[in-house]
C-alpha cells in the first residue's frame, strides 16, 4: 500500500472508530475540539467528595449505606430490589467471594443452625481471618499486575524467585496492609528504608517485583529496553491510576489529557532504575548470566558472602586451567586423565553455575529493582529510541489535578516520589480505582466498567456518589480492604437473590447496572480446580514450596526451543508455576488470563473443549473418584450418602425428585455393570470395602455433580 493511501485508510478508520466509540450506550462522550484532550472537568480527575447517604422511600430495607445509594436510584424509576438470597445462597456466596471455595457441610449446617442477626457478620469476620483469603484475592491482584514465573523474552526463561512476590501479595492481603503502603511497596519497596532507620525490610524489596516483572522482549540483556520500560509505566497507570498512558509513548494521548511530556517524564523514573535480567538464550555464555538480583541479605553477612563467592571463582578458574594443563599432559596414563576429566566436569560446572546465579550461592535474592545512575529522558520522537527529542525532567503526569512536580533528590530514581504521589490521599483516581476493583469482585461488575480505565475512553460511574462514598470510606478507614469488605458484604445489596421476577426491571435494566437483584456468575478457572480438590478431600493448604525447576546448569533452552514445563500440584491454583509463553493447560481452558498484560476484567467464554475436557480428562476423573470414595467411607445409606455429596458439591441439600433420580442413577449403572454392586453400608458388609463396581457407580455419580451447571456458578 502506497504511503498517501495508506495515510487516508488510517485516517478513515480513525473516524470509523471516535464514531463507534461514542454511539456506545453507557460510554464516555468527549466533546470535539482540543478542549476535550486537555480538560480537567472530566469526572475521574476531579477530587473524591464526602456525599451524604441519600434519603429514601423504604428505609426498613436498608442495613448499609451502600444501600441508600442503590435504593435511591431504584426508587427514582419506581424500581424494587430483589428479595434477600436463602441462607445456603448467602454462605456459599460468601465462602467463593471471599476465599474462592466452598463451605464444608458442618459450616452449613452451623450456619444454618445459627439465629442470631449477627450470624452473617461473624463468617465474614471468620473468611477475612483465614489465610484462604490472601490466596483469593491475591490472585485477584496477579490478574492486574501481570504476575509470571517466565520472563517472557523469546526462550522464557524460568523466574525461580518470581515466587518470593506472588506471596508477598498474598501476605498482604491476609495481613491487611494499608492499600497506600502496598501501593508504594510494589513501586519503591526498596527505598522506603531511606525515610527510616535500618535497610529494607525483605519484603519490601520483593515488593518491586511489580516493576521487576515488566516483560521482556528479546534475547540479550537489555535488548529493547524501552519497550520493558513502556510496560513498566502502562501497567503503573492501569493497576494503580485507572489509566492507559502507552498512547503517550507516540503521540499526546488522542482522548486522555496525557501529553508526550509527561509520559517521558515518567519514562526518566524508571530509565534510572535497575532492572534484573533473568537470562535467555544468550545465558550459554558466561557474559551473559543473570543480572541484577537483590541479594535479601543484611549488607554486613552479603559483603562477607560477595568476597567469598568471588574467592571461590577465581580459585575455580585457576584450578580449571591447571587441570586443563595436567590433561594435556597425561597422553599415556589413561586412568589419570580421567581422573582429571571428573574434577574439570566439576569445576566447569560449579563455575558455570555460580556465574549464572547472578549472586553469592547459598544468599537468598529477589527478582527486584534498584536505584541507578539518575538521568532525564528525551522525547522520542514516534517512539523511536534512536530519534531523540528534547530532555524531559523527572516528573509524575500534569493531567490528574494535582502537581506533577516531585522534589526528588539528588542521585534518586525519584520512584519513591512517584510513588507518595500515587498513594496520596489527595490524588482523585488511586481510591477510587480500588474500592472499584472490589465492588467489580463482589458484584459482578465494577460501578465503573472499565477498571483499568476511568479516563474518556472508559465508562461513566452508575452510581458516582456511591463511588466517592466508597472512596472516603476507604480512606478514612486507613485504606483497609477488610474494612471495605465488611461495608459491601453486610448491605442489603448485596444480599440480594440472583433471580429476581420483577419483568418492569429487567426491561428498563436488563444488565443489571442499577444493582436490582445479585448477578449470577461462573467461577473463574482457579475456583473450579480448587473446589474440585478440595470437595474430593485432596486439596493440599499447606504453604507452596518453590517451583522445581531444573538446575541452573542444564537452562540451554533458546527461541527455537523455549521453556516449556506444567509441574502438576495439589495446591492451591494460585501457587501453580505460571508462564508467559506456554499457558497452563485446564486454567487457560477456563479463561485464566494473559500473563503478558494486565488483566481487569477475565473473559467468560463457553467453548466445547470445556466440555470436553469435562468428560475425558483424567484429572476430572480423578477427582470423581476420589468423592465417590470419601462419600462411601463417611456414610452409611444411600441417602446419607447423596445428601452428604450434594452438600460438599453444591453446598445445599437434594431435593426429593433429585434423590429420586440420583437413585435412578445408580441403580441403572449398577445393572449395566453386570453384577448388580452392593448399596449396603460398610456395617452390614463387615467392615468391607465397597467391590470396584459400587464405587464405579459412586465415582460416575460425582462425576455428575463435579461438571454440573451448579458446581461451576455461584448464584
Amino acid at each position: 500500500m502506497k504511503a498517501k493511501a495508506k495515510a487516508k485508510w488510517v485516517s478513515r478508520l480513525g473516524v470509523v472508530l471516535v464514531a463507534t466509540h461514542l454511539a456506545a450506550p453507557h460510554r464516555a462522550r468527549a466533546a470535539s475540539g482540543a478542549e476535550s484532550v486537555t480538560s480537567r472537568s472530566w469526572w475521574a480527575f476531579q477530587p473524591v467528595s464526602a456525599p451524604e447517604p441519600p434519603q429514601v422511600r423504604t428505609p426498613a430495607w436498608v442495613s448499609s449505606p451502600i444501600d441508600r445509594f442503590v435504593l435511591a436510584q431504584l426508587e427514582a424509576r419506581d424500581l424494587h430490589p430483589a428479595a434477600r438470597a436463602e441462607p445456603e445462597v448467602l454462605l456459599r456466596r460468601v465462602y467463593f467471594d471471599l476465599t474462592g471455595l466452598p463451605p464444608t457441610p458442618g459450616e452449613l449446617e452451623a450456619f444454618r443452625s445459627d439465629p442470631s442477626p449477627a450470624a452473617f457478620a461473624r463468617v465474614v469476620d471468620q473468611l477475612l481471618a483465614s489465610p484462604r483469603y490472601g490466596e483469593r484475592w491475591g490472585r485477584h491482584w496477579m490478574d492486574v499486575v501481570r504476575y509470571a514465573d517466565t520472563a517472557g523474552d523469546n526462550a522464557d526463561y524460568p523466574i525461580p524467585e518470581a515466587r518470593r512476590y506472588r506471596d508477598f501479595i498474598i501476605d498482604s492481603f491476609n495481613a491487611d496492609k494499608s492499600y497506600a503502603q502496598f501501593v508504594r511497596e510494589q513501586l519503591a519497596g526498596d527505598l522506603l528504608a531511606g525515610q527510616g532507620p535500618g535497610e529494607p525490610r525483605p519484603e519490601q524489596i520483593v515488593a518491586t517485583g511489580f516493576l521487576a516483572l515488566a516483560r521482556r522482549y528479546a534475547t540479550a540483556p537489555f535488548e529493547f529496553m524501552h519497550l520493558t520500560i513502556e510496560d513498566a509505566i502502562e501497567t503503573t497507570g492501569r493497576a494503580f491510576l485507572g489509566m492507559t498512558l502507552r498512547c503517550a509513548r507516540c503521540h499526546d494521548h488522542k482522548y486522555d489529557p496525557v501529553t508526550k511530556e509527561d509520559y517521558y517524564a515518567v519514562y526518566g523514573i524508571f530509565a534510572s532504575t535497575r532492572f534484573p535480567y533473568a537470562g535467555s538464550e544468550e545465558f550459554q555464555s558466561k557474559n551473559f548470566g543473570r543480572s541484577g538480583f537483590v541479594p535479601l541479605q543484611p549488607a554486613d553477612e552479603l559483603k562477607q558472602s560477595t568476597e567469598a563467592n568471588h574467592q571461590r571463582i577465581e580459585t575455580l578458574r585457576a584450578e580449571i586451567t591447571r587441570l586443563e594443563h595436567e590433561q594435556e599432559t597425561a597422553k599415556t596414563n589413561e586412568a589419570l586423565r580421567k581422573s582429571l576429566g571428573d574434577r574439570l566436569k566439576n569445576a566447569r560446572q560449579e563455575l558455570k553455575q555460580r556465574d549464572r546465579f547472578g549472586g553469592p550461592p547459598g544468599v537468598p535474592l529477589a527478582y527486584a529493582v534498584a536505584d541507578a545512575t539518575p538521568v532525564n529522558e528525551a522525547l522520542q520522537v514516534r517512539g523511536e529510541p534512536a530519534e531523540r527529542g528534547a530532555v524531559v525532567p523527572r516528573r509524575a503526569p500534569c493531567a490528574l489535578g494535582l502537581p506533577g512536580e516531585l522534589a526528588i533528590p539528588s542521585g534518586a530514581s525519584g520512584r519513591l516520589q512517584l510513588a507518595d504521589w500515587i498513594a496520596h490521599r489527595a490524588n482523585p483516581l488511586t481510591a477510587r480505582v480500588m474500592v472499584n476493583r472490589i465492588w467489580q469482585h463482589h458484584f459482578g461488575q465494577g460501578l465503573v466498567g472499565t477498571p483499568s480505565n476511568f479516563g474518556l475512553r472508559g465508562d461513566v460511574p452508575t452510581h458516582p456518589e456511591l463511588l466517592d462514598y466508597l472512596a472516603t470510606y476507604f480512606v478514612e478507614h486507613g485504606w483497609s480492604l477488610k474494612a471495605m469488605h465488611r461495608l459491601m458484604l453486610n448491605s442489603a445489596t448485596w444480599q440480594q437473590a440472583s433471580i429476581a421476577p420483577e419483568s418492569t426491571a429487567r426491561a428498563v435494566d436488563p444488565a443489571n447496572s442499577l444493582q436490582w437483584h445479585h448477578t449470577r456468575r461462573r467461577l473463574e478457572a482457579e475456583a473450579i480446580r480448587d473446589s474440585m480438590l478440595f470437595v474430593a478431600g485432596a486439596l493440599d493448604l499447606t504453604p507452596a514450596g518453590p517451583h522445581p525447576f531444573p538446575p541452573f546448569e542444564d537452562w540451554n533452552w533458546t527461541q527455537h526451543n523455549p521453556f516449556k514445563a506444567v509441574y502438576e500440584s495439589d495446591h492451591r491454583s494460585v501457587y501453580l508455576m505460571t508462564q508467559r509463553i506456554q499457558r497452563h493447560p485446564f486454567l487457560s481452558l477456563f479463561d485464566a488470563p494473559d500473563a503478558n498484560t494486565s488483566t481487569d476484567v477475565r473473559s467468560d467464554s463457553t467453548v466445547p473443549l470445556q466440555a470436553l475436557y469435562l468428560m475425558n480428562h483424567p484429572f476430572v476423573q480423578t477427582q470423581a473418584g476420589r468423592l465417590a470414595r470419601r462419600v462411601l467411607a463417611q456414610a452409611q445409606s444411600e441417602e446419607t450418602r447423596l445428601r452428604l455429596a450434594c452438600a460438599l458439591a453444591w453446598s445445599r441439600s437434594p431435593t426429593d425428585p433429585e434423590l429420586t433420580k440420583f437413585r435412578t442413577f445408580l441403580e441403572q449403572f449398577r445393572q449395566a455393570a453386570g453384577a448388580g454392586g452392593n448399596p449396603d453400608p460398610p456395617s452390614a458388609r463387615n467392615g468391607k470395602v465397597p467391590d470396584k463396581a459400587e464405587e464405579a457407580a459412586w465415582t460416575s455419580c460425582a462425576r455428575v455433580l463435579l461438571t454440573a451447571n451448579e458446581f461451576f456458578y455461584v448464584d
